[in-house]
C-alpha cells in the first residue's frame, strides 16, 4: 500500500515544474485546496450513513497530524520552488532516519544499530548536497526540504502513536483546508491559465491525496522507520520524470550526496 502510494506520488515534482506562470502561492493554494475537496468527497462516500462519525475520536492526535501535513505541503511546495527536484526528494526522502530518532524518542520504538550507522551515513550525503547549494541559490529550498522530511517523520509517529488510525484521511483534509486559508491572501487564483489549472487539478484533485492515503495507511501495519523507508520509491523515480519531462540534470552534488542517501537508506531496508 505504502509503495504503491510513493509510485503514484514520484511525478509530483515534475508536475509542479511543468506549472509554467502561476506564482508558488497560487500553486499551494490550488493544490492543498483540491486536496481537501477530494478527501471531503472521498469521506462523505465512506460515511454516507453517518458523516459525524469522521470527528469522533479525531483528538489530539488529529489535530497534530493535521497542523504537521499541511506545514509539510507549503514547505514542499517551497522547496521545489527554490531548488532542484533531485536536491528536494533525496533530501525528503531522510524521512526515515528522523522517523526513527524521533519513535525512538517520543514512543520507544527501538532502533537497531545498523539504522543508526545508515543515519550517520545519509547526513555524511546531506552534507554533500547542501555544499554545493552554499552561494547557488538553492540553500533556503534544501533547508525546506529537510524541513519537510522531518515534519513528515513526526507525523508518522504520531499517526502510530494514535489509538484511533482513522484520523488519516480527515487530517488530510483539513491539512488541506488550514494551508489553503493561509496562502490565499498572498495567491491570485483568478490569474492561474487553463493549461496550469488542468496540471493543479491533477495533482490536488489525484495525485497528492490519493497517494498520501495510500502511503500514510501503511503506518498501520509497521514500525514508522520501515513505512518511511518506502519514501526511496519517490526518490529514485521523481528525477527521473523531471529530467525526463523538462530536461532538468541533477548536479554533481546532488548525484552524489543522493547516491550516498540512496545507499544509506537501500542498505538499511534489505539488512
Amino acid at each position: 500500500m505504502s509503495g504503491a502510494g510513493m509510485i503514484l506520488l514520484s511525478p509530483d515534482g515534475l508536475l509542479l515544474r511543468l506549472v509554467g506562470d502561476a506564482s508558488t502561492w497560487t500553486v499551494l493554494f490550488y493544490r492543498t485546496a483540491f486536496t481537501a475537496l477530494t478527501m471531503a468527497i472521498i469521506l462523505m462516500i465512506r460515511e454516507r450513513q453517518d458523516f459525524s462519525a469522521i470527528w469522533r475520536g479525531f483528538g489530539r492526535a488529529g489535530w497534530i497530524s493535521t497542523f504537521l501535513m499541511a506545514a509539510s505541503s507549503l514547505s514542499f511546495v517551497g522547496a521545489i520552488s527554490n531548488t532542484s527536484v533531485a536536491n528536494t526528494l533525496v533530501l525528503v526522502a531522510t524521512m526515515p532516519f528522523f522517523s526513527a530518532v524521533l519513535g525512538w524518542i517520543l514512543i520507544g520504538e527501538t532502533v537497531k544499530p545498523r539504522t543508526w550507522i545508515s543515519i550517520l551515513l545519509a547526513l555524511g550525503g546531506i552534507g554533500i548536497i547542501f555544499s554545493g547549494s552554499f552561494g547557488g541559490g538553492n540553500l533556503s529550498g534544501d533547508l525546506m526540504a529537510i524541513g519537510t522530511a522531518f515534519l513528515q517523520g513526526l507525523n508518522l509517529i504520531v499517526i502510530r502513536k494514535a489509538k484511533d488510525r482513522s484520523v488519516t484521511m480527515p487530517a488530510l483534509c483539513l491539512s488541506g483546508i488550514l494551508a489553503a486559508l493561509v496562502v490565499l491572501p498572498l495567491s491570485q487564483p483568478m490569474t492561474v491559465s487553463t493549461p496550469d489549472f488542468m496540471l493543479l487539478m491533477l495533482m490536488g484533485l489525484f495525485v497528492v491525496p490519493v497517494s498520501l492515503v495510500l502511503f500514510l495507511s501503511g503506518a498501520r501495519y509497521a514500525p514508522a522507520a520501515e513505512i518511511a523507508l518506502l519514501s526511496l520509491v519517490e526518490t529514485v523515480l521523481g528525477p527521473f520524470w523531471a529530467w525526463l519531462g523538462v530536461g532538468e540534470e541533477p548536479t554533481i552534488n546532488a548525484i552524489i550526496g543522493g547516491a550516498v542517501v540512496i545507499v544509506a537508506v537501500a542498505m538499511n531496508a534489505l539488512i
